[in-house]
């Protein structure tokens, strides 16, 4: 370490502008990388899901679709709206009430179902296709249009809808997100520190990396949205631990007499095996993600894994050359820290040690059952906006017309009987409001070669016909599933293997199977990696238990808040954070493990648990309250609700987790001392002969 120290002091200006010329490229290539908001892309591609969308895509095209309701409008007003947003740019086609009635005829004469569905209260709900899909610009384009043309208060609702929204306060979101997480970021970080300047280099190595991160993110050609919104906030959060306990050890050293470079170099090699564990195990947090069959976990696990990687590598790098660059200033600028000392707090836990660990027992099984039990969104509402007025919109329409949710089925077109069986027997169920195939808009008896061909081209391809169902049922639930289940069945019943479905209804049990399936694995690859680099940090057999086991503790702690509370969490976000809480805050773990190690070779287990709580009590809060700050930042500013349920997850995750390293911890490390010592590889634990008493 000497070595590198003295490397480092020689050529520190141009490591610097190295770095600087990197942060550039990183920002440009940042700009190129696309942001994908179609969460049905992710899954496995054997799916029947994901087959149906690709043969729509070939066959038919698979248009994105939304409703709008012109209020307070006669029938005539309304068909004279319906004509101008059907020419609209990026509008395909527009299914009204003057489709399939004549609207000029009196009221009375209209099917009275019919008229419900489509004019209701003097309200008109269009149907509305547009060229491209629900997540493309045109799309979004088309949507604008839409709105200038009547108003902004327009209720518009619909997958094409929500990725407008999306898109459009994605970027505006993460900068406010920025602009208040940061600050009190910092005004954190100069608390806790041990300088006023302190949190500047710290900034300015977690901003590097965030740069590198986000740049080579365009090896992956696009991200999610969801990955878009957390990955640069959590980046900083979880990584800002390596800088502290880097800069805190230096200054811990510096204090003790040492000169600048004995000081950085002891403490470069002090603090780097916390510091590579601390990485490893949060890198392999993110990585179990990839194992996920639903992509999302591969496409978040990557980005946050990469960002890992290279904050480590700027910690390692940047961090010890902006030491000596800022090495007078840090000095001139110190002060005491405002954190509670906690040397009298660790007296109390390690004395209470036993109530601790009792109470520890009785919380660890009502919690696991807890998580166990949630009831989680699995479909497109767990990514929705949530914003006041989007929310507004769906309630106008809904409260007026119900829901229209369709489903698209490809079966067989080579008899006409059967599929007009089959329709039949789907306009038969109570929650199918309408089906669209060729037998329903047309006379079955006709032959299909006698048909105009803009008809046969939307219903008929060389081997499927394509029937639309639209469902009246709205917010993902029991009912829901059950939907999805019984339309199947039916679809099976009718053609034997040979039928796909594509639609929000029917892709929840895709989605649901898939998720579920991937959170055994993830949790346990997630466990074995972090317990098996921790094992060899430490060489040892029971550090990894004890450290994982309380990660682990807060984790279902925090997963069981939905169930006690009656709240259904997004699966995709529970997943998420469950593998990024225990990657990001066993840091915490292993930093308190590691002095406690540190300790116990001069001192017995009470004093030694004291002084590691002592040593890296206000890290490990500083850290904590970061993450949480980073975690809550995002659940009550964004508008977009999985992201803002990760956020509350992370924040609430940081918070137990930091808890528990501090008070549970040490109390759990005296109490299994001997065991430690005794599964230890050369632990050099003062034995208890050679302690002055």
């Amino acid at each position: 370490m000497k070595n590198l120290v003295a490397f480092y002091q020689k050529y520190h200006i141009p490591i610097m502008v190295v770095f600087a010329v990197l942060v550039i490229v990183g920002f440009f290539l940042a700009l190129q990388v696309g942001v994908n908001y179609d969460l049905a892309k992710y899954l496995p591609e054997e799916s029947k899901t994901q087959k149906a969308i690709t043969i729509l895509k070939q066959d038919f095209g698979y248009p994105g679709t939304a409703q709008i309701m012109i209020e307070d409008v006669s029938l005539i007003e309304a068909e004279e709206v319906k004509r101008q947003i059907a020419a609209i740019d990026g509008v395909a086609n527009v299914i009204w009430l003057d489709d399939m009635a004549d609207i000029h005829q009196p009221l009375e004469f209209i099917d009275q179902g019919l008229l419900n569905d489509y004019y209701l209260n003097n309200n008109a709900l269009f149907l509305v296709e547009f060229a491209e899909n629900d997540y493309s610009i045109a799309t979004g384009m088309a949507i604008i249009e839409i709105r200038n043309l009547l108003s902004e208060e327009t209720p518009i609702i619909g997958a094409a809808e929500d990725s407008r929204f999306m898109r459009s306060v994605l970027n505006t979101e993460m900068g406010r997100i920025v602009l208040v997480v940061v600050p009190l970021c910092i005004l954190i970080l100069m608390l806790a520190g041990r300088s006023w300047i302190e949190p500047l280099p710290y900034l300015i190595v977690i901003g590097v990396a965030i740069a590198l991160n986000m740049g080579t993110n365009l090896i992956f050609g696009e991200i999610s949205f969801i990955t878009q919104g957390i990955c640069a906030v959590l980046q900083l959060a979880i990584s800002l631990d390596y800088s502290l306990f880097l800069m805190h050890r230096y200054l811990e050293e510096k204090d003790s007499g040492l000169d600048l470079h004995h000081a950085l170099s002891k403490a470069m090699r002090s603090s780097f095996s916390s510091i590579s564990a601390s990485a490893l195990t949060t890198i392999a947090g993110f990585t179990a993600l990839v194992f996920m069959e639903y992509k999302i976990g591969q496409d978040i696990g990557l980005v946050l894994a990469k960002g890992i990687f290279f904050s480590f590598l700027c910690t390692i790098t940047l961090l010890p050359v902006l030491i000596i660059v800022f090495n007078k200033l840090i000095d001139k600028t110190r002060h005491k820290p405002f954190l509670p000392k906690f040397k009298g707090m660790g007296k109390w836990t390690v004395r209470l040690r036993w109530p601790i660990f009792i109470l520890l027992l009785l919380l660890l099984a009502p919690s696991y059952l807890a998580q166990s039990n949630n009831n989680f969104l699995y479909g497109d509402s767990a990514g929705s906006a949530q914003a006041g007025d989007a929310q507004e919109q769906r309630e106008k329409i809904s409260d007026q017309f119900g829901y229209f949710s369709p489903v698209m089925i490809l079966i067989p077109n080579d008899s006409v009987a059967q599929e007009n069986a089959f329709c039949d027997a789907l306009e038969e169920l109570s929650y199918v409001r309408s089906v669209q195939g060729l037998t329903t808009v047309t006379d079955p008896a006709i032959p299909r070669e006698f048909l105009p061909e803009s008809v046969r081209e939307q219903f008929l391809s060389e081997d499927y016909s394509r029937v639309i169902a639209y469902l009246n049922i709205g917010n993902e639930g029991p009912q829901t599933f059950s939907a999805a289940q019984e339309i199947e069945a039916l679809a099976e019943e009718y053609y034997p293997g040979e039928w796909l479905m594509a639609g929000n209804t029917t892709s929840l049990n895709d989605i649901k199977e898939t998720v579920v399936t991937d959170s055994k694995v993830v949790a346990l690859f997630s466990i074995i990696a972090v317990a098996f680099i921790i094992m060899v940090t430490f060489r040892s057999l029971s550090i990894p238990i004890i450290l994982v086991l309380v990660i682990e503790a807060s984790i279902w702690i925090n997963m069981s808040v939905p169930y006690f509370t009656d709240f259904s969490p997004a699966f995709i976000g529970y997943l998420i954070v469950s593998s990024l809480q225990l990657g990001a805050t066993i840091d915490y773990a292993i930093l308190m493990g590691n002095r406690y190690m540190e300790f116990r070779r001069t001192l017995a287990p009470k004093p030694a648990a004291m002084e590691a709580m002592s040593a890296v009590g206000g890290s490990v809060m500083t850290s904590a309250l970061i993450l949480a700050v980073a975690g809550f930042g995002e659940g009550v500013l964004s508008q977009i609700s999985s992201i803002s349920q990760i956020g509350v997850l992370i924040g609430r995750g940081a918070v137990l987790s930091g808890f528990m390293v501090i008070f549970i911890l040490p109390p759990l490390l005296v109490i299994s001392d001997k065991l430690i010592a005794k599964t230890t590889r050369k632990s050099n634990f003062i034995a208890k002969e050679e302690l002055q008493i």
